[in-house]
């Protein structure tokens, strides 16, 4: 079948949008927990920017704040996602907001 209906040369639809499936290549980021805990922060509005630091020779200090009382949006993301790897979770949010 040509055309736009969704389906692949084999005649099969490929997964759901949403879904997540393992796959065993390796992620094209190179972050560390504490750099996805704050782009995880900042996404779910757990952390925002206080301040923004531009010095003389050209260093940006950035400070970020927020609260770890009770349980934030970030820790409700973070049980749904829970077994999803971290390339997967990028890539979801990287097509979300292209």
């Amino acid at each position: 079948m040509a055309g736009g209906n969704g389906y692949g040369k084999n005649g099969r639809k490929g997964p759901k949008v949403g879904t997540t499936k393992k796959c065993n290549k390796p992620s094209p980021y190179k972050l560390t927990p504490a750099q996805i805990a704050v782009v995880a922060g900042i996404l779910t509005n757990a952390l925002e920017v206080d301040s923004i630091l531009i010095g003389k020779d050209k260093r940006i200090e950035i400070l970020l704040q927020g609260s770890l009382q009770g349980r934030s949006r970030m820790d409700e993301l973070m049980d749904e996602f829970g077994e999803a790897s971290v390339g997967d979770l990028l890539e979801t949010i990287m097509r979300k907001y292209k």
